[in-house]
């Protein structure tokens, strides 16, 4: 059969355009997904909705998890719209997911995929065991294996459970080395309680490193401290500041502004609106323009701002 060039060359055309549609439809996707994800992890549930609906239509699990979350704690408990996409994420075999669902075959699928991971010795497997049954042995063993997570919910048990230790100087020395550990590994709550204990809360130069690494992070709570920080906030009257920072307004109005241009559903963007009104105070047009420049700057820099909350507990 005789096909004319011209109809081979129209089909190609077609192939390629459709080929074209599929990939930016993909991208859209992809796009809205992290989008979605970053807004979730920030804490700003509202505006993640739409986003994360994308991706979890698309098929993804960690956004069918994240917006059963959404509606989850929206409607504080287990809503038939959380129960959805929980189901969705659970047939993945999201294993929080199946927590969260909480029914007898969703438990025991749950804890038969945590355990077989948990048995190659993933650590987060072994974390996700202890939230089935709260065994302090298991959460040890997480621990034990290299979870961050699980090396600081077991140091907020032995603080929150003297019974757990009952000597007080062994209490005070497991906590202070799970939280090292933890702070080491890069865990934002962590890095906070560990520079908030002793000796290190006395310590300026190593207190304020903390700080400037869980703002490097661009974690919204610390990012607030750190522009208060820099904004003057914490110096006593005898010009002693609580972090040992040098004052840079610039710095300080850049890092409120930018807190208040992402966020709009947490506590931290009215504290952050009414610290930047007081910084703005004493400031010229040219140093406003310049924070903003400085923000925008910070921004590309850095990660997405986060709550950085923890993957299951509400532990804080």
């Amino acid at each position: 059969m005789y096909t004319h060039e011209t109809a081979l060359r129209s089909l190609f055309n077609l192939r390629e355009a459709i080929s074209i549609h599929v990939g930016r439809v993909t991208d859209q996707q992809v796009e809205a997904t992290n989008k979605g994800m970053a807004l979730y992890d920030l804490g700003e549930f509202t505006q993640s909705q739409p986003y994360l609906t994308i991706g979890a239509t698309a098929g993804d699990r960690a956004s069918q998890y994240a917006l059963g979350e959404v509606f989850r704690r929206r409607a504080r408990g287990l809503s038939d719209d959380a129960k959805k996409w929980y189901q969705l994420a659970a047939a993945q075999n999201h294993v929080y997911a199946l927590l969260r669902l909480g029914d007898a075959d969703s438990l025991t699928k749950a804890r038969g995929l945590a355990q077989a991971e948990a048995d190659k010795g993933n650590a987060d497997a072994m974390l996700a065991l202890y939230e089935m049954d709260q065994d302090i042995a298991v959460l040890k063993k997480a621990a034990d294996a290299g979870s961050l997570e699980a090396q600081y919910i077991l140091a907020v048990k032995y603080e929150s459970d003297p019974n757990l230790i009952t000597d007080s100087i062994e209490r005070e020395s497991t906590i202070d080395a799970l939280l090292k550990k933890a702070a080491e590994g890069g865990l934002s709550q962590a890095m906070s309680w560990y520079a908030n204990r002793p000796p290190i809360k006395q310590d300026l130069p190593v207190r304020r490193q903390w700080l400037e690494k869980r703002a490097q992070m661009n974690n919204v709570h610390s990012l607030l401290n750190y522009a208060r920080a820099l904004g003057g906030f914490y110096t006593a009257e005898d010009g002693t500041d609580e972090y040992g920072f040098t004052e840079d307004p610039v710095k300080s109005y850049g890092l409120f502004w930018l807190i208040t241009e992402t966020t709009r559903e947490l506590s931290v963007h009215n504290l952050a609106a009414q610290d930047l009104r007081s910084v703005a105070t004493d400031m010229t047009a040219d140093q406003i323009a310049a924070a903003k420049v400085f923000a925008r700057q910070w921004e590309a820099d850095h990660p997405p701002m986060s709550e950085y909350r923890l993957t299951y507990s509400d532990i804080s």
